[in-house]
């Protein structure tokens, strides 16, 4: 469903690098396995939203992580911006200023995954929601019902 949202468009790509990987699979590693296979100047973006913050004390190796890659919060709706002071204690000033820099301002969509796949169960309309060709495939499969 990925692969047909972003087709088109050749600044996306999917990977399935994580599903390949044995189990636990770390972003970390997908991280530095980027690296690895883009070259070690190349700028990874690990997208969160907001509403991950809070969890992100519980990630592994996130001190490396911080380090390794632009760990990139996206703003949501329903959730304030992300309060990074908190972890200074944890991980530093460096990190925290790190991860304030690489907050994304985002139009806040009250769309969620959860109301996506209730509409989707009851048969109301996504269009607004989802991609067409993602609409279509979810219709030919028969997926959310």
């Amino acid at each position: 469903m990925i692969a047909l949202a972003i087709a088109g468009n050749d600044l996306f790509a999917v990977s399935d690098c994580e599903l390949k990987r044995p189990a636990p699979s770390y972003t970390l590693d997908t991280v530095r396995q980027f690296k690895s296979e883009y070259g070690p100047s190349t700028s990874v973006h690990w997208l969160v939203g907001t509403d991950t913050v809070p969890d992100l004390v519980h990630w592994h190796k996130i001190r490396e992580l911080i380090d390794a890659c632009n760990l990139t919060t996206m703003q949501r709706a329903g959730y304030p911006p992300p309060d990074f002071d908190r972890f200074e204690p944890l991980w530093g000033p460096k990190r925290v200023e790190k991860l304030k820099r690489n907050v994304v301002e985002t139009p806040r969509i009250d769309i969620s995954s959860t109301e996506v796949r209730r509409r989707l169960a009851a048969g109301e309309d996504v269009s607004g929601m989802l991609h067409p060709d993602v609409i279509a495939y979810i219709r030919r499969r028969g997926l959310y019902r």
